[in-house]
């Protein structure tokens, strides 16, 4: 019984684990000075030699138990659909990729900033979700901003497009870290999945068609 609960999805349940984890430690290691830099990503000290453990361990690590929650139900949503679509190396590269795209993407615009930190696995839930309306087109999902169900590619043009419009605001979200991991987990699905992009221009076409 247990191994089928897991069939299909082991990696998707790792990654929450991991995530629970590290965050449980990472709520205790946040409040204190000496530790807070291995949870954390700070794009002005992106230097490997200095920061590589804080770079990894923030994809993972989230600040406060909501953070953590709203992450994991995505991953939990979303993660199963892509990881039976793509197999789960596949699936765990474009989870890591994202979520690695995304810290570029917060690096290239605060790397000046000595200020900015950023944690959270929100780059690498915004892939998985990008390549779930990959794999998946003919869905409908709703966006927090705009709680009515709407067509995946729809989803995917408002998401970016209000993640955009929110960059550079003081609502203390790293809305570069979303846009980065939501094309890296765009484009990384369409190049590992057997069907390719296909299934998606066909359900663009249908929209504007």
């Amino acid at each position: 019984m247990p191994d089928a609960i897991f069939e299909g999805v082991a990696i998707t349940y790792a990654l929450v684990a991991v995530n629970v984890v590290v965050s449980l430690v990472g709520f205790w290691a946040l409040r204190k000075e000496r530790y807070r830099p291995h949870f954390v990503f700070i794009p002005s000290k992106a230097n490997p030699a200095r920061s590589w453990v804080g770079a990894v361990l923030s994809h993972f690590a989230h600040g406060d138990v909501g953070h953590l929650f709203l992450n994991l139900l995505a991953l939990y949503l979303f993660g199963p659909r892509v990881e039976e679509a793509l197999g789960p190396v596949a699936y765990l590269v474009v989870y890591l990729l994202s979520g690695a795209f995304g810290s570029f993407f917060v690096w290239l615009f605060h790397r000046k900033n000595r200020r900015y930190a950023a944690l959270g696995a929100s780059g690498s839930i915004a892939g998985v979700i990008f390549a779930s309306i990959v794999v998946a087109p003919g869905g409908e999902l709703l966006l927090l901003v705009f709680p009515v169900p709407v067509p995946a590619p729809i989803f995917a043009l408002l998401y970016l497009v209000v993640s955009s419009l929110k960059m550079g605001g003081r609502d203390g979200v790293a809305h570069e870290a979303h846009i980065g991991g939501a094309v890296a987990g765009l484009v990384l699905a369409g190049l590992l999945f057997d069907d390719g992009f296909a299934p998606l221009i066909r359900a663009v076409t249908r929209l504007v068609g």
